[in-house]
């Protein structure tokens, strides 16, 4: 396990974020949002459903399908290990949960999963979409995203869970009521339009800039996006202000949260290619020591620097995140192209490659492309 990752749950009663004074005695003097009872009062009692249970990287685990499948315990067990500690301990969720097919649910690359309280959802369509498989980083992206979204409900305000208890909301929305996505919402520039202090109608300007498209969807789900973009290791791809917020929330810097990441410049979009964009043959002995051979592409902006800068500055941001490896100039007379292994310390291996087809002798020209293959 990388140091200062991995899911951990701390002893103790998570924090509500909230500074709220309760203004009725028909409401608990102390909002404790770990208490069963108060979690049901508001809608999210405990989950019943189970056919069977485990424990999976310090969290919980509730399956409402047939049988726990141990491909799929793997690979969330993969997954929670990519999370950092600091955000493992604000979130907290109470379980994980794994169910069968649902009609709602955010769509985070190939992995779909929601949450209800303080509990997050998977769904069929995470493990078996379109007959191909969510790869670990695939589902550490959902993960994180839903785990910002389990610290929203930690932080609800005081008034706004007594007023929930009072019958005063009809159902609890941590974007409306949680003191953390306010706190991110006045950092970034969101701006509230609905004057009842219960709901929340959130505007951003077009002059400010989220976390991705989605994100402009609403201050909630721009939090959640930053903070996933953050600790994939992607800081440089959205606002400065984002990557502040959520490195003074979390207390962490941006490479340490990223931590074992990838790396790819600002501008970069992720990709995706039937065909393999590495060198298959040099991997052959390699991959055979490895359960999982998952390749990720980036296609890179056309005016990233030259190769030569630009495989130096590849191995600097992954040597920064504590990967160990050599990103060296391989020969082909077609294009200029690097590649290397790096490790990390837990066992995940990175293969690297760099192929530069603005400079292509031997293939139509265009943008570059930066593939990393996760083996683990």
């Amino acid at each position: 396990m990388l140091p200062a990752c991995g899911f951990v749950a701390p002893s103790g009663t998570a924090p509500t974020g909230s500074e709220t004074t309760a203004s009725s005695t028909n409401a608990p003097p102390d909002i404790d949002l770990n208490d069963p009872d108060l979690l049901a009062r508001l809608g999210s009692p405990p989950f019943e459903d189970t056919s069977w249970k485990r424990a999976v990287g310090g969290v919980t685990l509730l399956g409402a399908t047939d049988s726990a499948d141990p491909a799929e315990l793997e690979l969330i067990a993969g997954a929670l290990d990519e999370v950092p500690a600091a955000l493992a301990e604000l979130a907290l969720p109470r379980n994980l949960i794994r169910i069968g097919s649902v009609g709602g649910g955010e769509a985070i690359g190939k992995a779909v999963a929601f949450t209800k309280g303080p509990d997050i959802y998977l769904v069929d369509r995470t493990f078996v979409p379109n007959g191909d498989s969510t790869t670990r980083m695939e589902l550490t992206r959902a993960l994180l995203h839903e785990l910002a979204h389990v610290a929203q409900y930690r932080s609800l305000e005081d008034g706004y869970v007594e007023a929930a208890l009072l019958g005063q909301v009809d159902q609890v929305d941590p974007a409306a009521g949680s003191a953390l996505v306010r706190s991110f919402a006045a950092a970034i520039g969101w701006i509230d339009q609905n004057e009842d202090p219960l709901e929340a109608s959130w505007f951003l300007p077009s002059s400010i800039g989220a976390s991705s498209d989605y994100a402009r969807t609403g201050a909630g789900e721009d939090m959640a996006e930053a903070v996933s973009m953050v600790v994939l290791g992607r800081s440089n791809w959205i606002p400065p202000s984002h990557t502040r917020w959520v490195e003074q929330w979390l207390g962490t810097g941006a490479t340490a949260l990223a931590r074992g990441k990838p790396w790819a410049p600002a501008g970069s979009r992720e990709v995706i290619s039937t065909d393999p964009l590495y060198d298959e043959a040099a991997l052959t002995g390699m991959a055979l020591r490895f359960d999982h051979v998952e390749p990720l592409y980036f296609n890179l902006p056309d005016d990233v620097a030259p190769h030569q800068q630009l495989a130096v500055e590849i191995q600097q941001r992954l040597l920064e995140r504590r990967l160990s490896g050599v990103l060296a100039r391989t020969e082909d007379a077609r294009l200029p192209r690097y590649a290397g292994l790096f490790t990390r310390t837990d066992g995940v291996n990175l293969w690297v490659e760099l192929w530069d087809f603005r400079d292509a002798t031997g293939f139509q020209a265009a943008d570059p492309i930066l593939t990393y293959v996760v083996l683990w």
